[in-house]
């Protein structure tokens, strides 16, 4: 697909303006102010993943007036996405556009002074450079550790600070990414855990307002950081539950031998293969993200979710209900095959709904 851009238009207050008074309450607003305001009209956010929390995000920093803001995403919209993805509905699922392009159009109609592209791209380390590169601040949407990583590496080699937002059933955790003053992805997990280990959305669920904060939150720190207020950007790991209304900032410490904050030369070098298409078959194989997965546990977890079809001590299969005529096989040590398509993409967006990492 090609992608679709226009030239940046400096958000302002000026009488010339789309509309006159476009962002008069946001200026208000004693931390922003029109310097703010100008800067953040200046400025380009990348958002990786354009679902639920990214696509959420997305929408508030169109609205706010950003100048540029590029969609990356690799997936298409589904009728199981609605509750909670906040750019779609049931004309997207049906028209079958990938997420990237349909957010696209809807944003553009939300702020036509924003210059809003669409990458329809599976984010990488072989692209995660070209991808982010030109960003001022990236922010996460993703549903994958192993795509933060990539996007954490890629971030320190660029010096360019991110948000990391995750959601699962009611919680939200997220921090900041500034290089030089805050603990980076890297610092908080150094090492990716096993499949499995950790749930899902596709497992756990995720309840659509718990997305609603988690975005409100990335998108208030991604606006202090733009606007150059980064004197006033949360230090420590944000973790809410919007069910029990728990709240706690915890402490997160820099890690003196971090390869990202010490910005390694080879950091991209060491993130995992990529998923490879099989020969001779339509399936692709994806390499151990992590440790050896405890079998037992997830054929457990996976069993609400679709048929399991094999079950034992050297690996599991699940044909998903949600995805027909797909297959996915995990083996001990973390490798999986999924049967039924030739795109790795598809493969790994499979891998990362039910299984993680």
């Amino acid at each position: 697909m090609t992608d679709t851009a226009r030239p940046p238009t400096p958000a302002s207050d000026d009488p010339g303006d789309v509309a006159p008074g476009r962002y008069d309450r946001q200026v208000r607003v004693g931390g922003l102010g029109r310097d703010g305001q100008a800067r953040l009209g200046a400025a380009t956010v990348v958002v990786v993943g354009v679902g639920a929390t990214g696509g959420a995000a997305a929408d508030l920093l169109v609205r706010a007036g950003v100048g540029r803001v590029v969609l990356v995403d690799r997936d298409v919209p589904e009728l199981g996405n609605l509750h909670r993805q906040v750019l779609f509905d049931e004309d997207d699922v049906r028209a079958g556009l990938p997420k990237a392009e349909a957010a696209r159009r809807r944003l553009a109609r939300v702020n036509s002074s924003v210059a809003v592209e669409a990458r329809v791209k599976d984010l990488d380390a072989s692209n995660a450079l070209a991808l982010l590169g030109g960003a001022d601040l990236v922010v996460d949407g993703t549903d994958g550790f192993q795509t933060r990583h990539v996007v954490n590496d890629a971030c320190a080699l660029l010096g360019v600070p991110w948000i990391y937002t995750g959601v699962v059933g009611t919680a939200v955790h997220g921090f900041p990414i500034v290089w030089g003053e805050t603990p980076c992805f890297r610092c908080y997990l150094p090492e990716l855990p096993p499949p499995g280990a950790v749930p899902t959305c596709d497992v756990a669920g995720v309840l659509g307002p718990t997305v609603a904060v988690a975005a409100g939150f990335a998108a208030a720190e991604a606006l202090k950081l733009l606007a150059g207020r980064r004197e006033q950007v949360a230090r420590g790991l944000l973790v809410v539950d919007v069910w029990t209304r728990e709240a706690r900032l915890l402490r997160l410490e820099r890690d003196p031998a971090c390869p990202a904050c010490a910005r390694a030369p080879d950091l991209l070098e060491r993130a995992p293969p990529p998923a490879a298409r099989l020969c001779g078959r339509d399936a692709v194989t994806l390499p151990p993200p992590g440790g050896r997965v405890d079998l037992p546990a997830l054929a457990a977890r996976l069993a609400g979710l679709g048929a399991l079809e094999r079950s034992n001590a050297f690996l599991l299969r699940v044909a998903p209900h949600d995805a027909p005529g797909l297959r996915l096989t995990v083996f001990a040590d973390g490798r999986a095959i999924v049967d039924g398509t030739d795109d790795p993409a598809r493969g790994r967006a499979l891998f990362a709904r039910l299984v993680g990492a």
